[in-house]
């Protein structure tokens, strides 16, 4: 186990010495002043735009509507042509790494980021972490898709403490019934000030402390936060209740257009002065998030439609007084959950994908039942069996204990709407 908290706390240490300490003194205390000012916040959106050569609106208070989706930018060609994106290097984007995502969409892709957009990211998480009411180092506990303990561990340890950043690192795919109580008490020993958790991982908590006639002990928790999955109301409200605090949601994505976040009184504000979004009216009054990076001065995407949808809000003001614009719920980001046979609950499975963006050009998850899956993908020029072998070891490292194959089809048979299921299951 002391392997896992050494890499973890190293690379921790690296995010601090070259991200995270800058985001927080550097970047962190003008966004702490757009919060309450409509001037601030409009100067600081106005400035950023400049700086990246991007068009934003006048008043970051309010959303505007895009009248017709002609010349926004998809995917779909942002995937085709990625480098009609980049920038050349200049001041302020020399230094660079390139990002891989498959979102929830199955499609790997293929983005890049400049040093400052990535320290300017942490200034917007710390802000989040603020509102909950966290201060650096104190202790986090982290239940995400990362590998944090082997696929059996001996001593029944899912997860392994990240001394440099304070966080006990727990691994969000051993998740079972046999296995959620030592995961409940390996929390309140550690009384972590905030939870950050996929909502499938802490709903499988809060559902187990509910089923178990008990609420959760830890004293000095302030919140949890969800991210990454779609926060339903009755699994907010069931968190919510277990825990016994405010759940807040973060809404971000790897493009760095748009970012969405959550209040002491749990509202969701649209950070208009992360990016500057536009919303693209859809059926049943909900709108797509369409936005232009004001931080990634090496990849700025313009008016790029991001696939997800919200509710908007109708009122304005919000009782924490900030003036961020208000969304009632963001409801873009479904995807289905698994549970196996031992009882382990899967989700979050499009990490699997990434990496083969320029040989595959999308794959889907089914699921069989009786722990047995296949991955079925769209192949690509240059795609081999080497890389069907690293698909099935990047599934079982995930989701050890399975069986899974892989099989190439010619398309993934879409719905009414155009979009397939990423997670689908063998009826």
């Amino acid at each position: 186990m002391w392997t896992y908290s050494l890499k973890l706390s190293l690379r921790s240490l690296v995010r601090e010495l070259v991200r995270n300490l800058w985001g927080r003194t550097l970047v962190y205390p003008a966004l702490a002043r757009n919060e309450r000012s409509a001037d601030a916040l409009n100067a600081y959106v106005a400035r950023r735009a400049r700086a990246l050569g991007v068009t934003a609106p006048a008043d970051a208070t309010r959303l505007s509507t895009v009248e017709s989706d002609a010349g926004l930018l998809t995917k779909a060609a942002l995937r085709r042509h990625p480098a009609r994106h980049v920038r050349p290097r200049r001041p302020g984007s020399l230094l660079r790494n390139t990002i891989r995502t498959s979102g929830t969409s199955g499609s790997p892709l293929s983005l890049v980021q400049s040093l400052g957009a990535v320290v300017r990211e942490e200034g917007f998480l710390y802000r989040q972490l603020r509102w909950i009411g966290w201060r650096p180092y104190q202790r986090r506990a982290w239940i995400r898709g990362d590998i944090v303990c082997a696929r059996q561990p001996k001593d029944g340890r899912y997860w392994c403490r990240d001394w440099v950043g304070n966080v006990l690192m727990m691994s969000s795919y051993h998740l079972s019934n046999a296995t959620i109580g030592a995961y409940v008490a390996a929390l309140e020993a550690f009384d972590p000030v905030v939870i950050h958790a996929y909502p499938s991982s802490a709903a499988a908590l809060a559902h187990w402390l509910e089923a178990h006639g008990r609420r959760y002990r830890g004293a000095a928790l302030r919140g949890v936060l969800t991210s990454s999955e779609t926060l339903e109301p009755r699994v907010r409200a069931a968190i919510g209740r277990a825990f016994g605090v405010t759940v807040y949601d973060w809404y971000g994505q790897a493009e760095r257009v748009a970012a969405i976040g959550t209040c002491e009184q749990g509202r969701y504000h649209l950070l208009s002065d992360y990016a500057a979004v536009e919303l693209l009216p859809q059926d049943g009054g909900s709108a797509e998030l369409v936005g232009t990076s004001l931080n990634n001065a090496a990849m700025p995407l313009q008016r790029y439609r991001t696939g997800d949808t919200v509710m908007t809000a109708r009122e304005r003001a919000c009782p924490c007084g900030r003036v961020f614009p208000l969304i009632d719920a963001v409801i873009g980001r479904q995807e289905r959950i698994v549970t196996l046979p031992d009882g382990r609950m899967v989700a979050r499975l499009d990490r699997v994908f990434q990496g083969f963006d320029a040989r595959l050009v999308e794959g889907q998850v089914l699921y069989h039942g009786g722990a047995r899956f296949t991955l079925r993908v769209v192949a690509g020029a240059g795609f081999t069996a080497e890389d069907e072998a690293a698909l099935r070891a990047a599934f079982l490292l995930r989701v050890p204990g399975v069986q899974v194959a892989v099989a190439r089809v010619d398309a993934i048979a879409r719905g009414p709407n155009g979009k397939f299921e990423f997670v689908a299951v063998d009826a």
